[in-house]
């Protein structure tokens, strides 16, 4: 009798066309490091997998120029709306328990460095590991996530601003 394993949890699931495959192995890492910068790494994978099945299965994935920076514009929409959900929970289970203070996980490295960036709005925290993470510049960032340089040099700029302020 033989040992059943399940496949790997950053493997994509059996049966997708290959050229799927081949387009999530080469951009897993990329889109892993994305979301872990963006909703910390215990969700990470939750974040890539649920943007990149929706990516997949919607009706016009097959003519997408562009399925890089759909994928990266996929991960954002997905932290963003994941982001959006949990403020909503904490605020019924503030209301609750009759208390407005919120509580961060202890023990993670440069807590205030960590909290800074967990304050910063999505599209500016998605802007600044772009940039400084992944090393992009700003027209591949723009390329990325769908806008302008000059709203990758803005979101940076208030981004950078909102640090500064937050960490003196």
């Amino acid at each position: 009798m033989g040992v059943m394993t399940e496949p790997a949890a950053d493997a994509p699931p059996l049966g997708w066309p290959p050229e799927d495959v081949a387009l999530y192995e080469a951009h897993a890492p990329r889109l892993l490091a994305l979301a872990a910068a963006l909703a910390g790494p215990s969700d990470a994978d939750d974040v890539v997998a649920n943007a990149v099945l929706r990516s997949f299965t919607s009706p016009g994935w097959r003519t997408v120029a562009n399925p890089g920076a759909y994928l990266t514009r996929a991960v954002v929409n997905e932290v963003r709306a994941g982001h959006r959900s949990a403020m909503r929970r904490s605020a019924r289970e503030a209301r609750y328990a009759g208390r407005d203070e919120t509580t961060r996980p202890d023990g993670d490295p440069d807590p205030d460095l960590l909290a800074a960036l967990a304050r910063l709005p999505v599209q500016q925290r998605a802007v600044t590991f772009l940039t400084y993470w992944a090393d992009l510049t700003p027209a591949g960032v723009a390329a990325e996530l769908g806008i302008s340089e000059g709203s990758v040099r803005k979101y940076l700029a208030r981004a950078r601003s909102t640090l500064r302020k937050g960490l003196l």
